[in-house]
């Protein structure tokens, strides 16, 4: 499951740390580790029946709970095939994981139980039987992605009337409509279309599965011809590379 969630993220274009290592019994989470959850703007849990037993994974969130307290960091928690009650009072699998830890890590005990019962608070998604694995996998992406800074553009919010421009184009996009809408926007040169339609992007292509921003179409395919731009188009589409367009009619299809 988490294999395929971080190539989801990955696909996304998310900056995703994903830990393989094991802690072996005595050792302490690395320095990497801690810098990779201290650097991250979210957090996503993923707590599994027997995420408890392991100590490695218990050291990774309580460190992750203090960085909610002292860098505002986002914890999103995925509770697969788990009651985040269980987790929360630590019963069930949870329960006799710690009835364990209190013989073999008794100092640690106490921030363990805090950092579970403050996540197990948390709003999550709960995975069991019934769900479908790839639609809540997709759901989650699609949360992440929103929850992370939309891309930087080179506009200035406090340009004349880009503000209501923006949001007058927005509602004409009709964002969560069915079917495919176009929007053109004829004017002037130097009038700022460029700089409304780039606005538009960094705000709302976030939402999308796949967004790709083309600029200078008539310089660029006057330059290197309309295959280079439809290759450039696939490959961020697709989220791929070296795509190899023979002829301008085979690029369209």
């Amino acid at each position: 499951f988490v294999d395929h969630l971080y190539a989801a993220l990955a696909q996304q274009g998310i900056q995703t740390y994903k830990d393989d290592e094991t802690l072996p019994r005595g050792e302490r989470i690395g320095p990497a580790l801690l810098k990779a959850i201290e650097e991250s703007r979210i957090a996503l849990v993923v707590f599994s029946e027997n995420y408890a037993d392991s100590s490695w994974c218990l050291d990774e969130l309580a460190h992750i709970m203090e960085c909610v307290d002292t860098k505002g960091q986002i914890v999103e928690p995925v509770f697969y095939f788990v009651d985040p009650s269980d987790v929360r009072k630590q019963k069930g699998k949870y329960g006799k994981a710690f009835r364990k830890h209190k013989r073999e890590n008794k100092h640690k005990v106490g921030s363990w139980r805090k950092a579970l019962e403050k996540a197990g608070n948390l709003s999550g998604w709960v995975i069991d039987e019934n769900s479908h694995e790839a639609k809540c996998i997709k759901e989650i992406v699609g949360t992440i992605s929103s929850r992370l800074p939309t891309l930087t553009t080179n506009v200035n919010k406090d340009l004349i009337g880009i503000v209501t421009r923006l949001q007058d184009l927005k509602s004409k996009l009709k964002i969560k409509s069915d079917g495919v809408r176009i929007i053109g926007i004829w004017g002037v040169g130097g009038g700022g279309k460029t700089t409304l339609a780039s606005a538009a992007y960094a705000e709302i292509s976030h939402r999308f599965e796949a967004h790709c921003l083309l600029q200078n179409i008539r310089e660029e395919s006057n330059k290197h011809g309309l295959e280079k731009l439809q290759e450039k188009f696939l490959e961020l589409i697709l989220k791929t590379k070296n795509v190899v367009v023979g002829s301008e009619i085979e690029g369209r299809s």
